[in-house]
């Protein structure tokens, strides 16, 4: 189910039934998140937490035993999420257990969906991050009551599961849950990082989707099970959960192989020139932040990121003595210099997932106004991805020491990157990277 991220300071969070997703930009204390971020975290959370007061379980030794076992199972199913590299993701298996306490519970089983979504790292940094935690739990609360109660509506009786009878209740259960968890998390994730929020839903509603159909039909047989059998025959389903684990699992050393490929080429490139060591990831840092700046889709984003760090690859090609030259560079070794953005057009176009887009990195030396290598191309011709990588790159050398001058303040960086808009820099870019900067609170300008 989707949650705000609880980090470490590297990325953040939206986590569904399915998949969890961490977005990169860092992750904010409650004081330093945006009013509108602060209004919406604080009614969801009100909200969240009356209906848990609204609908406390009566304490009894059975029932509360039953809400036990399922809170302590919702928890353990997300102790063991699953890292993926989209966009630092993750996945889990708990929606199935929530949908099946739903259907025995009704809206009680908001307190075992809700406290079970509480991990070790909520834990570990709830001091910084308590109102992350809160949210969480809230909107967990919010979601399982809507659907228990939608369940309800439509003839669902709890701990009495008869097929046909129940099977549209138990649909418009699923879709109910699943419409609020993913859109109370795109509005929060949109609101914090000025990111398109129908973009964020198209993206995350192709990404859950899947998810949910596969783990549905589990949560009901969980249910069925734990009416006819009791706590036995839940424990036994633990295993095709682990299998679906163990999937999703191959899916992240397949992925992870690949991007370790990529870190390698960049590697690579370092390793002939002390002075551009980091550059191509803060160039990929920048650009994928200018990307989120100008609204774009996160599948756009994953790929700019990919081509950002790839983006000087071609430099392979070229003499280490021509790359740390402390003087002018000859007419023959320029040429070299700027041969490299063909070469590792050429080298990334044979890669299957990135290769349709290597023009990033054949043209991110073109300038808008037609004077740039290789091609000498201008205006619309010039790829969006390698205007943002062209910005991105220019802004890193500047800030960044280099063999033959020390490196500029930001501000000066800023200055020139203004004066040199509209002719070398696409100035809706330089724009964008100058609002990214203001965001990090690297700029005040």
């Amino acid at each position: 189910m989707l949650e705000a991220p609880i980090s470490d300071g590297v990325g953040r969070k939206i986590s569904y039934a399915g998949p969890s997703f961490y977005f990169r930009g860092g992750a904010m204390s409650f004081f330093r998140e945006r009013a509108s971020v602060k209004f919406y975290v604080l009614a969801l959370t009100f909200l969240g937490f009356y209906l848990l007061f609204r609908y406390q379980p009566v304490l009894n030794e059975p029932q509360t035993a039953k809400l036990l076992f399922f809170m302590l199972i919702v928890m353990a199913a997300e102790q063991f999420q699953v890292a993926m590299p989209w966009r630092e993701s993750y996945v889990s298996v708990g929606f199935a257990l929530i949908l099946a306490a739903i259907l025995i519970f009704g809206p009680v089983a908001a307190w075992p969906a809700a406290i079970g979504q509480i991990t070790l790292k909520d834990i570990k940094f709830f001091p910084r991050y308590f109102y992350r935690t809160f949210f969480n739990v809230a909107q967990i609360a919010v979601c399982t009551v809507a659907a228990a109660e939608v369940y309800l509506y439509l003839g669902g009786v709890p701990e009495e599961i008869v097929f046909p009878r129940n099977l549209l209740a138990i649909i418009a259960t699923c879709i109910v849950y699943f419409l609020l968890n993913v859109s109370f998390m795109v509005i929060v994730l949109s609101l914090s990082q000025n990111t398109s929020a129908l973009k964020l839903w198209a993206l995350n509603f192709k990404w859950v989707l899947p998810n949910y159909l596969a783990l549905s039909p589990l949560g009901v047989l969980v249910a069925l099970l734990y009416v006819q059998v009791g706590t036995p025959g839940v424990l036994l389903l633990f295993l095709p959960l682990l299998l679906a684990r163990h999937t999703f699992m191959q899916y992240t050393e397949m992925r992870n192989t690949y991007l370790s490929t990529i870190k390698a080429f960049v590697k690579a490139i370092d390793a002939k020139d002390k002075y551009t060591s980091g550059h191509s990831e803060r160039v990929a840092y920048y650009a994928v932040e200018i990307g989120r700046e100008l609204r774009l889709s996160e599948e756009k984003l994953e790929k700019l990121e990919y081509l950002a760090l790839l983006h000087d690859i071609g430099k392979i090609a070229v003499a280490e003595s021509v790359l740390n030259k402390k003087g002018k560079l000859i007419a023959e070794e320029l040429n070299l210099i700027r041969a490299h953005p063909q070469i590792g057009a050429n080298i990334v176009e044979g890669i299957k997932f990135i290769g349709s887009d290597a023009n990033i990195i054949r043209y991110h030396h073109e300038w808008v106004n037609g004077r740039g290598y290789p091609a000498g191309i201008d205006g619309e011709k010039i790829p969006l991805g390698a205007k943002i990588v062209s910005v991105a790159d220019a802004f890193d050398a500047m800030t960044s020491k280099r063999v033959y001058r020390d490196a500029m303040s930001v501000e000066k960086a800023v200055e020139e990157l203004r004066r040199c808009s509209g002719t070398q820099f696409d100035p809706q870019i330089v724009e964008a990277l100058v609002k990214v900067l203001r965001r990090k609170g690297e700029y005040s300008g």
